[in-house]
């Protein structure tokens, strides 16, 4: 760690420590049922209390001693902070918020497995692949739509149902199976409903967009031989666009002076900052030999321009075009302070109505129940039926080539030997999604009755079906609609596209109405289309186990758990028939998804008391867990887990786990049908016209020195053929992921107060991590290396030495080398009683990350640790007071500093320009104040109660991705300050 890294993990600690401490001495305090762990240890003279199954383990325990840490999150803790959602429970949990993790602004505005509007969670960042989610301790099936269907979206669990939500911290493979790579999220819902109960959500931001309501109804009834529970939801989130918040609505180039005064574009038509993002109703230039030209032509479309700048730079007239009136050369200066530049368009209408968060309902009916066919055995069951439905407005460029009005009729007014690329962009780009999900669960479980020698034993068998089946839409622009008017020289009327089969029209890209997205109804019926996909993901688990003790040690009984596991996924997708054609301009093709795999297992576990009641040896127990896996996409492996538990003295208890997990490849990452297909040189080639976009600081300079050391021109245009992209799934030639995990811990539960303290290390390695980086993400990796041109990605792509044109990508799945993420976890409960009658709780959950590494291949290891999306520290801490029947919540949720200085320039070489390239701490309180009545309980709260606004960062310079002026990532809130309620009432 660098000396620049420890001084911004230090100042991070300092400034979360002084949150904490600084708080008002008014604060209120969490919930009724705050954050805790199972390190907590009974502080009074214990009962015989009933064993129980502990998250980590299928041994029955009769105290909280596990060696694994385990953090736990009640959904009335979430409640008060005004959280409706299992996604939002665990997303802003330490163990997730200090990574990047999949929530339905993130995965509608990129490429996510599950699709658009899915919403998921990675813990310590390793991949929600990697984060096995159970629910009342079984293993649920994945929900989704497009091809990369694997991991469990988390839409389809109503909050409404959710009691608690336990996290095991550590690898868990020998105890759950494959996926439980770097945790397990086991989600338990509530039992205890007798009668009807009604439940009723709604968030109202201070400003238009992103309102959330949810409602339940809810009844049950506890008899002597069972429980039945019956619940609908319906949940709606409204959509916020990116025009609704000032943060988000314009992105601006946040660059400074020596001195650190802003010096952004300043665009003269309306004195202010130039908002940046797509550029708009442009064309691009090109001389006869694709040679590029710099600036771009742009209508005039506020009459503003003809004060403010030259039709054609000033002595240029042989360099460019002839154009009609309104049309003028724009962003042709090197110097960004130009009015050529300040005027470019480049923050759409479009934009500003582009969806952030999309609106998202769901309806959820859940049922559950038990019945004692015997006094010794049970049956029980599980119904989940859950349907999403997901709508999202987008907006994009899209472009051809033509000839001026000396070759293209169409093209009338502009002259010269030059060719066009007329760049408008679209607001029909719109896409939604629905997602029908169904889980059933049926299961028997009991003892062995009246045999003596299974005397104490417990069985348990069951099944579970789940069945994702999702249907999703786009629009999508028709590539042979584009393509059949390129390079024309006449009308295209009376021919036919080869593959949509429609009947030419003569567009006239270069007219303003055209490159503002304005088109005819014959253009836009020509041009356009929407096509709908289809996903099926279907999961079948018959699983069993039995537990007990086998004997008696001199320090207490050895218990034991065995079972089988027995699984069988498959997954069909079908993506729409234009796709599959390869006719959706600047879009790969996609095949049929199609296939299946079958796991089977067998485990094991073993508790072993091997000291108690002796001196700095109250209780030492080891614990043993082994797993057989036999998968037949890959074949056989064994995991296993050690764990050690000693509790040194009543206060005093150290943990200690090591083990190994296991991950076969998902479907998708199998069976992705091989296909090739054909983008543009402008969607995957950063080395386009570097030269001039280093000037206007849109690349950073090292992009542009490896570009220069690669031979590629600085004016290159990128015009000629697309490259063409070779991608599929990789059976037969992936290996599964392997994976070393290690915890040590120590849990402090002093007599003389309230309080328990719980440190615990974390070191988590995978191997052969199976990914698909994408064609573009290859090469601008390459170009954004630091080992350039070494870098194995260099290797994955092939640039023409003559024409510079990038020919071919290789974007199949593969096994990288490895992944890392190390790091220690602190918890922290304390309770005092106050005057009045009155009980504080504080509960303290903090991570501080040490390495977060990934090595695509050997010898590449890149520790993010510590850079902008990837915090060395985060942490939460809540103060609630509790008096009666009242209840108030103070809560502060804290992201760490992070920075990208240390591996990228935050100024040009020659000092003058500077950019922000960090983010600084951030700190997000929630108040509440609840009230319970014999039948009412009564909430309301504030969240964001500051109105923080995401941190604002230099565009186009970290390795960081931005909405507006903000950066753009999941540990950051979007919505701003809000109020909600909560009304609850029990009949």
């Amino acid at each position: 760690m660098s000396s620049h890294r420890k001084y911004l993990l230090a100042s991070t600690v300092i400034a979360g420590l002084a949150a904490s401490v600084l708080a008002p001495a008014a604060a209120f305090a969490q919930a009724a049922a705050p954050l805790k762990t199972t390190d907590e240890q009974p502080k009074s003279d214990a009962t015989e209390v009933e064993a129980l199954i502990v998250t980590g383990s299928r041994i029955k325990r009769s105290e909280f001693n596990s060696p694994d840490p385990i953090q736990v999150i009640s959904a009335e803790q979430g409640k008060l902070k005004g959280i409706s959602s299992a996604a939002g429970l665990l997303q802003t949990s330490t163990i997730a918020s200090g990574s990047p993790q999949i929530t339905s602004a993130i995965s509608s505005a990129f490429v996510t497995d599950g699709g658009p509007g899915s919403e998921t969670v990675s813990l310590r960042g390793l991949g929600a692949n990697r984060t096995l989610v159970l629910v009342n301790g079984r293993r649920t099936g994945p929900a989704g739509v497009r091809g990369g269907v694997s991991a469990v979206d988390l839409n389809v669990i109503p909050a409404s149902a959710i009691d608690r939500i336990d996290i095991l911290k550590d690898g868990a493979s020998s105890i759950y199976g494959s996926d439980a790579v770097a945790g397990v999220v086991n989600i338990i819902t509530k039992r205890d409903t007798d009668g009807i109960e009604l439940d009723a959500f709604f968030s109202q931001p201070q400003k238009h967009g992103g309102e959330q309501s949810r409602g339940s109804l809810s009844w049950g009834k506890t008899f002597d031989r069972g429980f039945f529970n019956l619940s609908y939801e319906y949940s709606k989130t409204a959509e916020q666009t990116n025009g609704d918040r000032s943060y988000t609505n314009c992105g601006r180039q946040y660059i400074t002076d020596s001195s650190g005064k802003r010096k952004d574009t300043i665009d003269p038509r309306t004195g202010k900052v130039q908002c940046r993002d797509l550029a708009y109703d442009q064309i691009w230039l090109y001389d006869f030999s694709f040679g590029g030209i710099a600036g771009k032509l742009q209508y005039d479309y506020d009459g503003k321009l003809g004060s403010l700048i030259p039709q054609i730079p000033t002595g240029q007239a042989a360099n460019y075009p002839g154009v009609p009136a309104g049309f003028y050369t724009v962003g042709y200066s090197t110097d960004p302070s130009a009015p050529d530049r300040g005027v470019q368009d480049l923050n759409s209408p479009f934009n500003l109505a582009q969806s952030l968060t999309p609106r998202n309902e769901r309806n959820t009916v859940y049922a559950q129940g038990s019945f004692d066919i015997t006094d010794s055995v049970e049956a029980y069951g599980e119904v989940l039926l859950n349907r999403r439905a997901t709508k999202t407005n987008g907006y994009r460029q899209f472009w051809s080539y033509f000839y001026t009005g000396d070759y293209d009729p169409f093209s009338a007014g502009f002259t010269g030997d030059f060719i066009l690329s007329p760049t408008p962009v679209t607001n029909l780009n719109r896409s939604g999604q629905r997602v029908d999900y169904q889980r059933y669960v049926g299961g028997f479980r009991g003892d062995f009755g009246k045999i003596d020698f299974l005397k104490g034993w417990d069985w348990d068998i069951f099944t579970q079906y789940s069945h994702s089946k999702g249907a999703y839409s786009q629009d999508v622009i028709l590539k042979d609609a584009v393509d059949i008017a390129a390079f024309r020289t006449g009308s295209c009327i009376g021919q036919v596209t080869p593959i949509s089969k429609k009947s030419c029209v003569d567009v006239s890209w270069v007219t303003p109405d055209f490159l503002a997205g304005k088109y005819t109804a014959a253009e836009q019926a020509f041009l356009f289309d929407t096509e709908t996909g289809k996903t099926t993901y279907k999961q079948l688990v018959f699983e069993g186990s039995a537990s007990g003790n086998l004997f008696k040690l001199p320090a207490g009984p050895v218990g034991a758990a065995v079972g089988f596991h027995y699984r069988k996924d498959s997954i069909n997708d079908t993506p729409g028939a234009i796709t599959q054609s390869n006719n959706v301009w600047g879009s790969s093709t996609a095949g049929i998804t199609k296939g299946d795999d079958l796991a089977r297992e067998l485990f094991g576990e073993l508790s072993v008391p091997l000291l108690k009641d002796l001196p700095f040896a109250e209780n030492v127990e080891l614990s043993l867990s082994g797993r057989h896996t036999k998968v037949n996409s890959y074949g056989k492996d064994d995991t296993y887990k050690l764990g050690l538990n000693w509790q040194i003295i009543p206060s005093l208890r150290l943990r200690a786990t090591k083990g190994t997990s296991f991950r076969a490849p998902a479907l998708f990452e199998l069976y992705k049908n091989k296909e090739t297909s054909f983008l543009s040189q402008r969607a995957v080639d950063p080395c386009i016209n570097w030269a001039q976009n280093l000037s206007q600081g849109l690349i950073p300079q090292y992009v542009a020195n490896n570009c220069s050391a690669a031979g590629v021109p600085g004016a290159y245009s990128g015009a000629g053929a697309s490259a063409t992209i070779t991608a599929g799934g990789g059976k037969g030639r992936l290996e599964a992921e392997t994976s070393k995990a290690v915890t040590y811990g120590v849990i402090w539960t002093p007599s003389f107060a309230d309080l328990n303290v719980a440190v615990d290390y974390f070191d988590i390695n995978v191997t052969n991590e199976v990914t698909q980086l994408g064609a573009a993400r290859i090469v601008s990796g390459c170009y954004r290396s630091l080992s350039f041109p070494t870098d194995p990605l260099c290797s994955l792509f092939t640039r023409n030495s003559g024409s510079h044109l990038i020919t071919s990508i290789t974007d199949n799945y593969i096994n990288i080398a490895e992944q890392g993420n190390r790091g220690i976890d602190l918890t922290v409960r304390y309770g005092q009683q106050l005057p009045w009658d009155t009980k504080l709780t504080v509960d303290l959950q903090s991570t501080w990350q040490l390495e977060d590494t990934t090595a695509l291949f050997a010898g590449t290891v890149v520790d993010s640790n510590g850079f902008v999306g990837d915090p060395d520290w985060t942490g939460q801490v809540d103060f609630r007071f509790q008096r009666g029947d009242w209840t108030a919540l103070w809560g502060v949720n804290m992201v760490g500093k992070a920075s990208d200085a240390e591996d990228y320039a935050d100024a040009n070489p020659t000092r003058t320009t500077f950019y922000k390239i960090h983010t600084e701490f951030t700190a997000y309180h929630s108040l509440s104040l609840q009230k319970k009545f014999d039948e009412w309980t009564l909430l309301g709260g504030v969240a964001n109660l500051f109105n923080e606004t995401p941190p604002a960062v230099s565009l186009s310079q970290g390795n960081y991705n931005t909405v507006g002026a903000s950066v753009f990532s999941s540990q950051y809130d979007y919505i701003g300050r809000r109020m909600f309620v909560n009304i609850t009432a029990r009949f």
